[in-house]
Order: structure tokens, then sequence, then C-alpha cells
């Protein structure tokens, strides 16, 4: 880990890149942003949720879902991301 949003790897052939670039290469800035971003959209519907999450965040992810009430499953993906699936609250 070099510190930097680099490590993020955007688009190395998965197509997966930022809709807007930050104005720093800060790591826990870009992991603070998807946190945020995630919990946003996790408690603003009770739907189930597929989400794309760099793997630097899986813990986060894992914290929001315990917090949220939601069960949660993931997926490998190439390059560093992570396909994690939140389920309704109050269900296994």
């Amino acid at each position: 880990m070099g510190g930097g949003t680099e490590d993020y790897d955007f688009d190395s052939g998965t197509g997966f890149s930022p809709l807007l670039s930050f104005d720093t290469d800060d790591i826990e800035f870009a992991r603070g942003f998807e946190a945020g971003r995630l919990w946003e959209a996790l408690s603003k519907s009770q739907d189930e949720r597929d989400q794309l999450v760099h793997a630097t965040n899986v813990e986060m992810a894992m914290r929001i879902a315990e917090a949220l009430g939601r069960p949660v499953r993931g997926e490998q993906l190439p390059d560093g991301w992570m396909r994690v699936v939140f389920g309704r609250p109050g269900y296994d």
C-alpha cells in the first residue's frame, strides 16, 4: 500500500473508474468517501443492495451491514474489488 488512491487501481481493464476525480490522493479519504456512500445508500432503502466495494474497505462494509442489521455476502472481483450484496434488514 502506497497510501494514495493509486492503490485503488481504478481502471486496469476492469472498466471500473471514478465518476469524479478527487483533489487528493489520500487513500483514507477515498475509503471514507466510499463508506459514506455505502451508509447513505443502505440507509435510504430496505431493499437488497448489490454494491461494488474496494477490498480495502470490506471491513467497513461489514461493520455498516452489522450496524444496519443487514446480512452480507461478497464475491472477489479482479484488481482488488469486491461485489458485496447487502440483504434486507432482519433477514438471514
